[in-house]
């Protein structure tokens, strides 16, 4: 490859990159916006209106073989799983890829999210529902740890796999399935009666914004340490 087209290869990321921060910014504003009127509106009403609809969808699928299934996900977004895939993922991007910030920094979006969700679910103090629960958990209820804590971790992935060197139709498949667990594991939480559906979606929107937030500092070390 001649120097021409080395240039033109530049040029070409580097507008995708930024095209991509203008993408994000835009993206982490809307998010913002709407955990803000989620909250407000948390604290004017004890529930949304959404709320009773999408359990009863939910829960029209009921079955014993479910109930297997949906456990067997909403363990994929457990504290224990989720630490684990982490030390797991931190050691492989520190040893194997030698990206000490990328290592870093995992760390930091999955431990640092999982401090701003106990931080809000301390403030906002919103009990669980006392219906149609399979299974028993502690704690307050919004936003949902597990829906935010998949946001972060299986995010950051899908953030690590469209910065690697992968095929793009590999890129887009593994990240539509990544995106799939994300939700599953959200899905899950309303399905075994732990969580609200509006508990679920504040704990996306919390993820993504921290997740983004993260993500835009990586960056911007990444442009430094050149």
């Amino acid at each position: 490859m001649n120097y021409e087209e080395n240039k033109v290869r530049e040029r070409g990321s580097s507008y995708s990159t930024r095209i991509g921060l203008i993408i994000g910014l835009v993206a982490l504003l809307v998010n913002v916006l709407m955990i803000v009127q989620l909250s407000a509106t948390l604290i004017r009403e004890e529930f949304f209106s959404f709320d009773k609809a999408v359990i009863s969808t939910v829960r029209s699928f009921s079955s014993e073989t479910m109930d297997v299934v949906m456990v067997f996900i909403t363990e994929l977004g457990s504290s224990f799983t989720l630490g684990t895939l982490l030390l797991v993922g931190m050691i492989l991007l520190f040893l194997k890829r030698k990206d000490r910030l990328a290592s870093l920094f995992f760390f930091l979006v999955v431990a640092g999210g999982g401090l701003v969700n106990s931080l809000l679910k301390n403030l906002f103090e919103r009990e669980r529902p006392n219906v149609n629960r399979l299974i028993e958990i502690d704690g307050f209820s919004f936003p949902s740890g597990h829906s935010m804590g998949s946001m972060l971790f299986y995010g950051f992935l899908v953030y690590l796999l469209f910065r690697s060197k992968q095929r793009m139709q590999r890129k887009i498949g593994l990240g539509i399935l990544l995106s799939i667990i994300i939700l599953l594991i959200g899905i899950s939480r309303i399905y075994l009666g732990v969580h609200y559906p509006s508990d679920v979606l504040a704990g996306f929107i919390a993820g993504f914004i921290w997740l983004c937030i993260c993500i835009i500092v990586l960056e911007a070390a990444y442009k430094w340490k050149k």
